[in-house]
């Protein structure tokens, strides 16, 4: 006993002592923003172990926000760009003794905008080649008003508090009978009365056998919130769900009044949208916690969506989300009226659903960790960690039957499900695992094998980087394995949804970001090309769409892809390509970054004949930061993102979706919208619908998921239900501006006070993001403001953080010095501080450049 007790505390020590071998700090330098934009930072690791470190060390750590040919300022070390964001630190580097440190200079060619670029996930290798991760870790932050003082020579648009009051100025709390009953907004509504309260009376539904599922479902969600203890005395809730010509497919009519509840629709999924629409005026607390007691607004409701198609894409191979949480999704995009879910299962940084026959994909594409030579899984991308069975984010994958649980799932309310396989490029998990297939069948002698699902070639020399700065990333376009793997992995697919009863209509190939370089010094595509004349080294792209199409159409599937699957180059010039244009096939137009001149082509593609589905990435890419505050993660590639510029996006006029460029210029709607191109009348019949999407590289786990996609994801759900605002047809820009303001203050409030409650409440609450107040100082008081009007401001003026118990702003308050304010939720939650006096001049005593 003893010696188990003296072993195990010996294990501890040992442990502990491991875990503590060198500690790391990271610090900004220098930020630069123009004439040639960079940044210096500083890197310091110091030996903890108590003993000494070898040379030929080396560092690997992420980040996608450092260029590939970072200079380090230090003698005889660099920075080796390895693959995606991995990275090491190598070169001649130092021993270090018991308690030294050395300290890393770098410069990298992009300004520094965010506290999450700094490097992370660091791993340690020792000469030995062991290794472990870096776990005391410090990067030094900046503030809002120091990124601010930074960029004064750029029009970027930090939010200060300044700033943020100044936008949030036309903003005021409006009663709730001002507001509409739910989002999204509904067609026409009309109060007739005051509301109801149902205390512990009973539900009696009748409906029609075509609508039985509904009135089950809604039967089912009400069961989770009302609790009654049945009163006789109580005259009982009426809810009938009838079927009545002449109402779109997805619209319906919904009455309350005198305890009667009447859905009409004329097809399932019109009532199903119908219970939804019941379902979502149930307030904050019937989410909660279930009672005996309802509050039903007396209220007449005719409504049908503006488009067919209202997606929502979701990437789960850069990172991935469990089987539980892409439920949840689901659940959220049946209550906010969503019909589609784009599920994105592959990319070069992880394949996440298994495929019958190839379990390579899954036991190596499917798994991230540390390694030298990445032999036995993925490196450990967007630091997903060393370890791979400690990697829920790196690693992890949905079995057949996960997968099948998923569609059954979503084909219960009204969601099809389109998966996405990206080719010919972002496909290096599946190049990986194939060749680690190939390899494996070769050893053993079994050479046929081994090549029929091959995706690479032995001598392609190649050189490319893809935008996610990924090498070897693209599959070989004129090896026919790779079409012999493709109708695989579409056969497997197809059979996963039928066995779960669920028809596979649409299929999405991705086709975008093909690297420039590919295939150039290919041997096996110069052979095909001398063998085929009439295809030339720039034609194998649209080659390899064709073979895919004939795969899908074989299949009876409809080819979808990102907009390249339908465009070609005129020199530098991108234009839709003609020789499709009659396949059908589906393009989601994502490319457009306000500013940059593409903002228009959904359009173009849509008037060449394409189907077309809005998916703006300046406006409907939630991964991108809610703002410029230094403190909010996300990516600025295209701006970025919050509920407003979301909510005001224009999908017919799409000019008009912007007040900024990406550089947070002047959007001038007149100049932009005389050169835009307008759809015609086959253009615009070719609009199917809009998208959201949420990619994943800088996610990780569901609370950050949550956070990203609300509120902001509330404004694009109002577009893809209602279509175009009632702003955009004023007759003259100071008309719509001025009714934009009034409708965005209807739209804030009622997110503030209507949605934000709900949402913490139902499906097991949404972690979404509580903005930071807007805050001024005019005349020696302070005014304070908030983007959604219905949250709570507190303060203090002691120097201590607001909680849930600090003074509520309600008015104008004298400045003392030492201000900070808080947004909170009336449950509690709350969103970033903002300290009033709080600026940072100088960095390490350096002045800021």
């Amino acid at each position: 006993m003893k010696k188990t007790l003296l072993s195990t505390f010996l294990l501890l020590i040992s442990f502990g002592f491991s875990q503590a071998q060198v500690s790391a700090s990271w610090k900004l330098l220098e930020n630069h923003f123009t004439e040639a934009p960079h940044h210096w930072a500083e890197l310091v690791l110091k030996n903890t172990s108590g003993k000494k470190i070898d040379s030929g060390w080396k560092l690997y750590f992420n980040t996608v926000f450092l260029s590939v040919n970072a200079e380090v300022k230090n003698p005889g070390l660099g920075i080796t760009h390895l693959q995606g964001d991995f990275f090491v630190l190598e070169g001649q580097s130092p021993a270090l003794a018991a308690g030294e440190e050395v300290r890393i200079e770098y410069r990298s060619a992009e300004p520094y905008l965010k506290n999450s670029y700094a490097p992370e996930a660091l791993v340690f290798l020792r000469s030995d080649g062991s290794h472990f991760e870096v776990k005391d870790y410090q990067v030094q932050e900046i503030s809002s008003d120091g990124l601010a003082e930074m960029a004064k020579d750029t029009p970027l648009p930090i939010p200060t508090g300044e700033l943020t009051y100044e936008r949030n100025e036309g903003l005021s709390l409006l009663p709730e009978d001002a507001l509409p009953p739910f989002l999204p907004s509904p067609k026409s509504w009309r109060y007739t009365g005051d509301p109801l309260r149902i205390k512990n009376a009973a539900l009696a539904v009748s409906d029609i056998p075509e609508f039985a599922k509904e009135s089950k479902f809604l039967l089912e969600a009400l069961g989770k919130g009302y609790h009654p203890r049945i009163d006789a005395a109580e005259a009982p809730v009426q809810i009938q769900l009838e079927k009545v010509s002449g109402l779109p497919d997805e619209g319906y009519r919904l009455s309350i009044r005198d305890r009667k509840v009447l859905i009409s629709a004329s097809q399932p999924q019109g009532a199903f949208y119908g219970v939804q629409s019941f379902l979502a005026m149930m307030p904050g607390e019937f989410w909660k916690e279930a009672s005996g007691q309802l509050i039903l607004p007396q209220v007449e409701i005719e409504d049908a969506p503006a488009f067919g198609y209202r997606g929502f894409f979701l990437d789960v191979a850069r990172n991935f989300q469990p089987k539980t949480q892409i439920l949840k999704i689901l659940d959220m995009m049946a209550f906010y009226k969503l019909n589609v879910f784009h599920f994105n299962l592959a990319n070069d940084e992880g394949w996440r659903l298994e495929i019958p026959g190839l379990p390579e994909l899954t036991e190596f594409g499917g798994r991230r960790g540390f390694s030298t030579d990445e032999a036995e899984f993925l490196w450990p991308y967007y630091g997903s960690g060393a370890d791979p069975s400690k990697s829920p984010s790196g690693t992890g994958f949905y079995t057949i039957s996960e997968f099948q649980e998923i569609l059954r799932y979503a084909q219960a309310r009204h969601i099809e499900v389109i998966p996405e396989f990206g080719v010919p490029a972002h496909s290096r998990a599946a190049i990986r695992a194939m060749e680690k297939r190939y390899r494996a069948l070769m050893g053993e002698g079994r050479e046929e094998e081994a090549l029929q699902y091959r995706l690479a070639e032995d001598d392609d020399q190649s050189k490319y980087l893809s935008a996610q700065n990924f090498k070897g990333n693209t599959v070989c376009v004129c090896q026919e394995s790779v079409y012999t793997f493709y109708e695989k992995l579409v056969t497997e697919v197809q059979g996963m949804f039928r066995d779960a009863g669920v028809d596979l209509k649409n299929w999405h190939t991705g086709g975008d970001e093909v690297p420039r370089g590919v295939w150039t010094a290919s041997p096996v595509c110069n052979e095909f090309i001398a063998e085929n004349p009439d295809i030339q080294q720039q034609d194998l792209n649209d080659y390899f769409r064709s073979r895919a199409a004939e795969i899908l159409k074989k299949h009876g599937l409809q080819m979808g892809g990102w907009e390249e699957i339908g465009q070609s180059h005129q020199g530098e010039t991108v234009v839709p390509n003609p020789k499709f244009a009659d396949q059908n096939w589906r393009l989601y137009a994502w490319n457009a970054v306000a500013g940059w001149g593409g903002e228009d082509m959904a359009y173009k593609l849509a008037n060449a004949g394409y189907p077309v589905v809005i998916c703006s990435s300046a406006n409907f890419y939630f991964d991108l930061a809610y703002d410029w505050d230094p403190d909010e993660r996300g990516h600025t590639w295209s701006g970025v993102t919050d509920l407003y510029q979301s909510w005001k996006t224009v999908p017919g006029k799409l000019y008009l979706s912007h007040d900024l460029t990406i550089e947070g210029k002047d959007w001038d709607w007149t100049a932009v919208g005389s050169n835009f191109t307008r759809l015609t009348a086959e253009g615009r019949a070719n609009i199917l619908g809009v998208s959201g999407q949420v990619w994943t590289e800088t996610i990780k786990g569901t609370e950050m998921l949550e956070y990203y996609i609300f509120p902001k994801m509330l404004g694009y759900i109002e577009r893809a239900w209602a279509g175009d605002p009632a702003w955009s047809d004023a007759d003259t820009e100071a008309g719509m501006r001025a009714a934009r303001e009034s409708e965005w203050n209807v739209f804030a409030n009622a997110v503030g006070q209507k949605e934000l409650p709900k949402l913490e409440g139902m499906f097991g609450g949404f972690a979404h993001r509580v903005p930071k107040p807007g805050v001024a100082v005019r005349d020696g008081m302070i005014f304070a403001n908030v983007q959604t009007p219905g949250l709570i401001i507190r303060y203090t003026q002691d120097g201590s953080d607001p909680t849930a118990s600090s003074p509520i702003y309600t008015q104008p308050i004298p400045k003392k010095g030492g201000e900070k304010f808080r947004v909170f939720t009336r449950s509690g939650a709350h969103g970033g501080l903002l300290e009033l006096d709080r600026e940072q001049k100088t960095i390490d005593g350096r002045e800021l450049e």
